[in-house]
């Protein structure tokens, strides 16, 4: 009987297996000018279904798991939008955007939103067990304030963010761009000017990330 290690590398090579096959036949749909948006679909829902994470799995095997979802839910967009299909291209955009998203670990405007909100929850509990200790401890800090905006140096998101999480964050900010553009070819502009805003406010951000 096959130990718990193996089923979970079987899984692993059955999946990667049947991914080359659907990305093939895919190709073979587009060459014949049919469809591959139901084989790319098959290809995404596997992987989803995949156990990312495993007492098993290597960090490469964890690493390339994760990367081949974002890229097939990619895939599966772009050909979404290729053909028209708005409804699922929205609904496609939003799982990707939230792969790439998370993928983008302390870049992501989620994560900078949560620091945020965790710093104004100390404070407010610091103010209210005593105001004045308050007060002293922030003097400190403010005597160093410069005119300028703190470079990326000093900002721990860039200091923790790798190359693909730097990526990850750059990618999302295309992603919303394509679901502004979606929403607008659905007449729903005011949902296309939330992702266009979006977009730029994260482009904002990965500006103010970057080294001076």
């Amino acid at each position: 009987m096959a130990s718990s290690f193996e089923q979970d590398q079987q899984l692993f090579a059955d999946t990667i297996l049947k991914l080359q096959i659907h990305s093939a036949l895919a190709k073979e749909n587009i060459k014949n000018k049919k469809s591959p948006v139901p084989l790319l679909a098959q290809s995404c829902s596997l992987l989803d279904n995949f156990p990312t994470r495993s007492q098993h799995w290597t960090p490469a095997q964890e690493t390339l798991i994760n990367s081949l979802k974002i890229d097939s839910w990619l895939a599966l967009t772009d050909a979404c939008i290729q053909a028209n299909d708005l409804i699922q291209a929205e609904s496609s955009l939003h799982r990707l955007s939230a792969l790439q998203e998370a993928a983008a670990g302390p870049l992501s405007l989620r994560s900078k939103a949560n620091k945020s909100s965790r710093n104004k929850s100390r404070d407010t509990g610091r103010s209210s067990n005593n105001t004045s200790a308050t007060v002293a401890t922030t003097i400190p800090e403010t005597a160093h304030v410069s005119d300028n905006p703190p470079s990326a140096t000093s900002n721990p998101s860039y200091a923790e963010a790798t190359t693909e999480q730097r990526q990850a964050a750059n990618d999302l900010i295309q992603t919303w761009e394509k679901l502004s553009q979606v929403y607008s070819d659905m007449g729903k502009q005011d949902m296309a000017n939330n992702f266009a805003k979006r977009s730029e406010k994260m482009r904002e951000h990965l500006k103010n990330q970057q080294p001076q």
